[in-house]
């Protein structure tokens, strides 16, 4: 049995897949698969997927670059144009596209950040006002709280016990499984898996969340950036 992504590094003979090599070793992973021929049309269907920034669902003191593929909380309300999709009340941000069937993976960059929250939500999540992130209000999410904690937002919280501070997250969405996973990228583990995305028989959209943490006193002045493609470094770290 694969105990770890590690384990999976370790079996799979990566040159003879087509795939990017870390989806392929969190299909093994997930579904405790060794690597074999009966196995390419399954691997086929994950999806590296290039994730930016939809600067129009920023909260107004969050700032996204110009290549959105970063953000950071500048502190302070700026002016920005009313949106109907733009988040009012939390520091929240989604990406520009959603998925409604697959399986897909990214990662994101939370440095030596305090304060973060990543996750999915979906597409048709509140945007105006206070609302509770948690799977029933359509927020698949975990994250570090003070630098202290950190915590999946389920009803209620669930406190994850973490190692160390990672600082690389992957995220592998399997909505045909109705699965969201979390890991950590450089010790290869995982963190946490939501095992109910909803009702699969309903057509649904999930869009990567993002969040630079809420109420913080003291503002984290590293940005929150999404990895803009895969180094093949850590297969042998």
């Amino acid at each position: 049995m694969i105990s770890s992504l590690s384990e999976a590094v370790i079996t799979a003979k990566w040159h003879s897949f087509p795939l990017g090599r870390k989806a392929l070793y969190i299909f093994l992973y997930l579904f405790n698969c060794q690597p074999c021929d009966s196995c390419y049309l399954q691997h086929d269907l994950i999806i590296a997927v290039d994730v930016t920034l939809n600067a129009d669902t920023a909260h107004p003191r969050l700032e996204v670059s110009e290549d959105e593929k970063s953000m950071n909380d500048t502190g302070v309300i700026r002016q920005v144009p009313s949106k109907e999709e733009r988040f009012d009340c939390h520091i929240f941000v989604l990406a520009k596209d959603g998925y409604t069937s697959g399986r897909q993976y990214w990662e994101v960059d939370v440095g030596k950040r305090r304060n973060w929250m990543l996750g999915v939500a979906s597409e048709s999540v509140a945007r105006k006002g206070t609302v509770t992130v948690s799977p029933k209000n359509g927020f698949w999410v975990i994250g570090l709280a003070d630098g202290q904690e950190y915590w999946a937002h389920t009803d209620p919280w669930t406190r994850l016990t973490v190692s160390g501070r990672p600082q690389k997250i992957g995220i592998f969405l399997d909505i045909s499984a109705n699965k969201l996973s979390f890991y950590n990228v450089k010790k290869k583990l995982a963190l946490y898996t939501f095992t109910n995305l909803g009702d699969s028989r309903l057509q649904r959209k999930f869009v990567p969340f993002f969040s630079t943490g809420s109420g913080v006193s003291v503002l984290d002045t590293e940005p929150l950036k999404i990895v803009q493609g895969f180094d093949d470094d850590w297969l042998y770290d």
